[in-house]
């Protein structure tokens, strides 16, 4: 299954969209409020873990097609496991140094736009 590295609003909306699903039907399935679906298709803060883990079940998808999802599980095993932290740490710097991992940065300089 792909995973969607967008947030969690625009990825529910795709998969909801592409799978032309009725909000109805789905907050059926997840016993969650019809009007609840829409709110979460628009704003940006993220429903909680929980919330995630019933959508994605209702959805037929696995709750890791959602970036946040991934994020909470990714932070959840540091916080239980935290002699990783630096291993983990250090892998990732070496990743880019070798140039296998690019890490997100605005190529473009800041213009202002006073006059």
């Amino acid at each position: 299954m792909k995973y969607s590295n967008k947030s969690f609003n625009i990825a529910l909306r795709e998969v909801i969209e592409k799978n032309k699903i009725k909000l109805r039907s789905l907050a059926i399935k997840t016993n969650l409020n019809y009007t609840y679906f829409s709110k979460l298709k628009n704003r940006i803060k993220q429903p909680p873990i929980g919330t995630i883990e019933v959508i994605a079940n209702g959805l037929n998808i696995d709750p890791e097609y959602f970036l946040e999802y991934r994020i909470y599980k990714i932070e959840k095993f540091l916080v239980d496991n935290p002699e990783y932290v630096d291993l983990i740490g250090s892998y990732i710097e070496n990743l880019q140094k070798k140039k296998k991992l690019k890490v997100a940065e605005d190529k473009t300089p800041f213009k202002n736009d006073k006059k």
